[in-house]
């Protein structure tokens, strides 16, 4: 009887432990629509740079298109006026400007980005709510022509510390950066100003915040360095909050094979753009058409003639 006491006591505190620690709430969902992916760098596995799509509950990836020669992909943005992704890469001598289209599921390079005679080097790029295409290198913030890589400088944002993670909020229009600090920061271009809002807040062992994504939903999508065991780590928080409430889909990965690759930031796209509708065609009814041309004419002709006749008569 005493041990069979000491058991269900037991139980009881184990019961009430469990009750008293919340259990890790799974990440959300991302809206209808939109994607997460990220890039890998050239390596032994990848000697093209892969583009991948990225499971927000678990941080596992899946291939979908390679770009042919390039090194190394930085984060990029989604056109919601051309539907495509853009993004960048490093040759070792240039940033290069590349763009993803989900329709024909292919990586097309555009060319290497110049600002006069200046080439800088690509950290993050963004692109507005109206088809605007901005990117930082470390603080300095310039702005490209999406069809060309013409970039042109516009300042300096005036902070301290390289940003990695570049996004839109599609709510709102604001554009956010994240340094590889965990400050957040929103940047408005025409001023030229970065206005820090929010902190990260680090998991045991991180160091580094890389990336940064904003769905629909105000859910934003972090990359954290999560120390020696990975490479990458997807997080979540509302940005609404930011940093407070945080949760973890797990570290990026290669599908079931557990393979982790040097990746570092996620950005959202949205879906191909839509067919054009097509040309109207009329019914195919059986009746031959000619005879209602033949009578249409005769009026016309008819037409005509009463016409004359009033004019002479005037």
């Amino acid at each position: 009887m005493k041990s069979t006491r000491i058991v269900l006591v037991a139980a009881l505190s184990l019961g009430l432990v469990a009750l008293a620690a919340p259990a890790h709430a799974a990440p959300p969902a991302l809206p209808a629509g939109e994607h997460l992916v990220a890039t890998t760098c050239d390596s032994e596995t990848f000697p093209d740079l892969g583009l991948f799509e990225v499971d927000a509950a678990t941080g596992t990836s899946t291939q979908l298109a390679s770009a042919d020669g390039a090194y190394c992909g930085y984060q990029g943005g989604w056109d919601r006026v051309t539907h495509k992704f853009y993004f960048t890469t490093w040759d070792a001598s240039f940033s290069v400007l590349h763009s993803y289209d989900p329709a024909t599921n292919s990586v097309t390079t555009i060319g290497d980005i110049t600002a006069g005679d200046e080439a800088p080097n690509v950290y993050s790029l963004v692109v507005s709510l109206d088809g605007k295409g901005y990117f930082v290198e470390y603080d300095d913030l310039y702005s490209i022509d999406l069809t060309t890589g013409a970039a042109t400088y516009l300042g300096d944002l005036e902070f301290e510390d390289s940003a990695w993670g570049f996004a839109v909020d599609p709510t709102s229009g604001l554009l956010y950066l994240l340094t590889e600090g965990g400050e957040l920061y929103t940047v408005d271009p025409a001023a030229v100003t970065a206005t820090g809002v929010a902190n990260w807040s680090f998991s045991e062992g991180a160091s580094y915040t890389y990336g940064l994504a904003i769905d629909s939903n105000g859910t934003a999508w972090v990359v954290e360095y999560p120390g020696d065991e990975a490479y990458s780590a997807l997080w979540s928080t509302p940005l609404a909050t930011f940093g407070t409430t945080v949760e973890l889909s797990g570290n990026i990965t290669i599908g079931e094979t557990g393979d982790d690759y040097e990746g570092w930031w996620v950005a959202i796209i949205g879906e191909p753009a839509p067919a054009p509708a097509p040309e109207p065609v009329l019914a195919a009814t059986g009746v031959d058409v000619t005879p209602f041309a033949a009578g249409g004419l005769l009026l016309l002709a008819a037409g005509g003639v009463l016409l004359a006749r009033r004019s002479r008569q005037a």
